[in-house]
């Protein structure tokens, strides 16, 4: 495949992202604002709520070593943060919560401690020996006296079960003690022990401090909820990494074409012209798609005739008489541009013929109400002369103001006649090649309606009448991976590529129709031509 405009398009990851993102743009803005709305929105329907937060230290001195007099070693050696954890769920028993409530003279019932249980967290934090004791209330001076007496209620409570471990070891030492002095033969030294271990645990008993301690109680309860402006804030980085990734996904699962920058990067040929899908369609008939015929004045029609200017071009430089028109698929608007384009062509004072050689789902006919029942068909297999098969329409008026060509075209549509049997031995035929070899003696172009290049093996055969191509691309239809095969089944066509058409162009991402044409229809003066090079 030899190209005549072109260079390397490979995408960086930065370039393919951002245009992943551009082309659904969309759904990354809906997600983008709607996250913090949504947010913002919950924010203000919540009830005013307050948090208050007291530390306290745990110690590590366990109440096993102070009855030993030791320092716990394998303590040392493993995570204290175990410990930790184990204390804040002993602060978390109802036991503690009701002594809370009942601290501050609430009352302390089944229903005010689970009340208190939802309201409150105990967090150890993470290399300390520290305790987070966290009350959240609806009033801010409840929560931080909540919050204090929490971690005093704790503290207690510590205090109680270490206490009772002292009078439990007492209690032992003083049933050692009775028992040696009833023995027949008390030890004089083993009483003498006990008796000073009863009197060091009388001591720790009245001296007992606890193995926990406040370090820090809260002046203030700060406003927790709701928190609009936060919660916005982090709605609008979220909607913004929802949105990317949701266009990531789409463009995953939804492998069609979007835009025309997408469709040439693939295929590695420049846009020649942007065209929007036919108006009226469906009102009028398929007539109405020859925009060219029917409002060749109109935005629409200033599509074509920019696409007939960018090829000539094109035609110029490969010296092109004949230029085959293909797709990827069907119902990518082929037939419709190549007859378009040949209205253009022949208005600007051009001798055009156009071949419908899609010979499986002819349209040229149809397109331009041609009812002869004769076409190439009739012209190789039935021996009607190509005069009796070449039907000649009739060309638009110019439009006021509009400059006269130096000569007046003409434009000769060749149907496709009665279907063959077997197109694709019909086009490969050598009285095809005289019908082709003919046409080009008589007209300055030859177009040629070649079937798609995915769907059929004909326009191999006929990329082999032609001296130069273009392919159309329907965005929103097509797939990447439809295109990729396509670049590769037109790099083995011996024939010039000179780019591609983008219809469908109203709904490419990258623009509407309207934003190419529309200016340039508002402002032309009248007699303004834009010269471009002549076809040879």
């Amino acid at each position: 495949m030899s190209q005549t405009f072109g260079a390397d398009r490979n995408e960086s990851a930065v370039t393919h992202y951002a245009r992943i993102v551009r082309h659904n743009l969309a759904l990354v803005l809906v997600l983008t604002l709607g996250v913090p709305l949504v947010a913002v929105l919950v924010s203000l329907t919540q009830e005013d709520r307050y948090a208050a937060t007291s530390t306290v230290l745990v110690s590590r001195q366990s109440v096993a070593n102070q009855l030993s007099g030791g320092t716990d070693v394998g303590l040392q050696q493993q995570s204290f943060q175990q410990i930790l954890v184990t204390q804040a769920r002993l602060a978390r028993t109802p036991t503690v919560l009701g002594k809370t409530l009942s601290a501050i003279g609430l009352p302390a019932t089944d229903g005010t401690v689970k009340q208190l249980e939802a309201d409150t967290t105990v967090e150890a934090e993470q290399d300390s020996d520290l305790l987070n004791f966290t009350v959240t209330r609806g009033a801010p001076d409840q929560a931080r006296r909540l919050a204090v007496a929490y971690a005093n209620s704790y503290i207690a409570y510590r205090r109680d079960l270490d206490g009772a471990a002292l009078e439990k070891a007492l209690e032992d030492v003083d049933a050692a003690l009775v028992a040696e002095r009833a023995a027949a033969r008390p030890s004089s030294a083993r009483i003498e022990r006990l008796s000073a271990s009863r009197q060091d645990l009388e001591q720790r008993l009245v001296l007992q401090t606890a193995n926990a301690q406040v370090v820090a109680v809260p002046s203030e309860a700060p406003q927790v909820q709701p928190r609009p402006a936060r919660n916005g804030l982090v709605g609008l980085i979220l909607g913004a990494l929802l949105g990317i990734g949701a266009a990531l996904l789409r463009n995953a699962v939804d492998t069609r074409v979007r835009s025309g920058s997408e469709a040439e990067a693939v295929l590695d040929t420049p846009v020649l012209s942007r065209l929007p899908r036919p108006r009226g369609r469906n009102r009028k008939g398929d007539s109405a798609a020859l925009v060219m015929r029917a409002a060749p004045g109109g935005p629409e029609a200033e599509g074509f005739r920019i696409l007939r200017a960018n090829l000539n071009f094109g035609l110029v430089a490969h010296s092109a008489k004949t230029v085959m028109v293909t797709s990827a698929v069907q119902g990518e608007g082929k037939s419709t541009t190549v007859a378009n384009l040949a209205l253009a062509t022949a208005m600007s004072g051009k001798r055009v013929a156009i071949v419908d050689f899609d010979l499986r789902r002819p349209t040229l006919a149809r397109l331009f109400e041609i009812n002869s029942g004769v076409g190439i068909t009739t012209t190789v297999v039935d021996g009607a002369t190509l005069d009796e098969a070449l039907v000649e329409v009739d060309l638009p008026g110019l439009s006021e103001g509009a400059a006269l060509p130096r000569t007046r075209g003409s434009l000769h549509v060749l149907p496709s006649g009665s279907l063959p049997p077997d197109p694709a031995e019909f086009v490969g035929s050598n009285a095809v090649v005289e019908v082709i070899r003919d046409l080009r003696e008589r007209f300055d172009i030859v177009y040629i309606d070649a079937p798609p290049v995915l769907a059929v093996s004909d326009a191999t055969i006929i990329a082999s009448y032609a001296d130069a191509a273009f392919i159309c691309v329907r965005i929103g239809v097509v797939r990447r991976a439809m295109l990729r095969e396509t670049h590769r089944a037109l790099d083995r066509l011996d024939v010039a590529i000179l780019g591609q058409v983008v219809t469908g162009a109203e709904t490419d991402a990258e623009g509407r129709y309207g934003d190419y044409y529309t200016y340039s229809a508002s402002t032309s003066q009248p007699g303004e031509t834009v010269a471009a090079p002549s076809a040879p």
